[in-house]
């Protein structure tokens, strides 16, 4: 899955004009249908139809995601990325479960997948970070893990917005796109 900052009304134009790449061979994508539509739990609810791609060069198929849905999870990125701030800060999972109104199992599995990926994260927000800002000074430690991933990932966010300007994308969802996924794995670096 890719997740994608292109609004639905452009991704058909640049699909068919060949501007997307394949993540695996960087060959071109062109359209190949949909995937399953579903719903993705936000503050309310948003339906969601991805685009599927196939490349020209390797044969693969993707599915092009919103970057407000996360692969794989119900919930979408503002959601999840308010559980994780507040995990950061020290809120246990019960309590985060009870202000976003979820599951406490859910909620604690997205704790878990997060404080597992915590390091990759924190590598990835990091390098993205001073990529974008090359002049960006040291980044002080959050004190856990976590907290040092969700540091770097707002820094990162930041960062895309100081060098690009505001966009559409909320915060999240830039993470989403930086990270390939946020909860789903972890890109390689930016060259």
């Amino acid at each position: 899955m890719l997740s994608i900052a292109i609004a639905p009304q452009h991704l058909e134009a640049v699909l068919a004009a060949g501007e997307l790449a394949c993540p695996d061979c960087c060959g071109r994508l062109s359209p190949w249908g949909f995937a399953r539509s579903r719903d993705v739990r936000l503050l309310g609810v948003r339906s969601l139809r991805p685009r599927r791609a196939v490349c020209g060069g390797c044969g693969a198929t993707h599915v092009l995601l919103a970057a407000w849905a996360i692969p794989r999870r119900l919930d979408g990125a503002e959601v999840i990325g308010q559980a994780l701030a507040l995990a950061s800060q020290g809120v246990g999972h019960r309590v985060i479960a009870r202000r976003l109104r979820r599951p406490p199992g859910t909620v604690r599995g997205w704790l878990r997948a997060a404080r597992r990926r915590a390091p990759s994260l924190r590598a990835c927000a990091t390098r993205w970070a001073y990529a974008l800002d090359p002049e960006l000074g040291a980044v002080a430690p959050a004190g856990s893990e976590l907290g040092d991933a969700v540091e770097a990932l707002a820094i990162a966010a930041r960062a895309w917005t100081l060098r690009f300007g505001p966009q559409q994308a909320g915060g999240w969802e830039r993470v989403v796109e930086l990270t390939g996924g946020l909860l789903a794995g972890v890109p390689p670096p930016p060259r």
